[in-house]
């Protein structure tokens, strides 16, 4: 399903979808085509919650927006001292 079905279906609110065409704009955006909607989240606090527990390749989006646009980060390094140095 594209993006401005979503939108034209359920208006304004969170949606949890599933990502099934994409491409790179660049190396840190990700320009999602078409998804397969799993469901709708009517609370804003519940969609919080369902957007750190998405299984892979899910997320929650609002449909305010007219594209959906996702920047990438890459994580920094983080330098733990291991328990054998002194």
């Amino acid at each position: 399903m594209l993006w401005s079905e979503v939108r034209e279906l359920f208006p304004n609110q969170y949606v949890l979808v599933k990502e099934l065409k994409s491409h790179y704009v660049g190396e840190h955006t990700l320009h999602i085509e078409e998804v397969a909607l799993v469901r709708t989240i009517s609370d804003p606090h519940q969609a919080w919650i369902e957007l750190f527990s998405a299984p892979a390749g899910h997320f929650v989006y609002h449909t305010s927006h007219p594209e959906i646009v996702i920047e990438l980060k890459t994580k920094p390094m983080v330098r733990r001292r291991s328990i054998h140095e002194n």
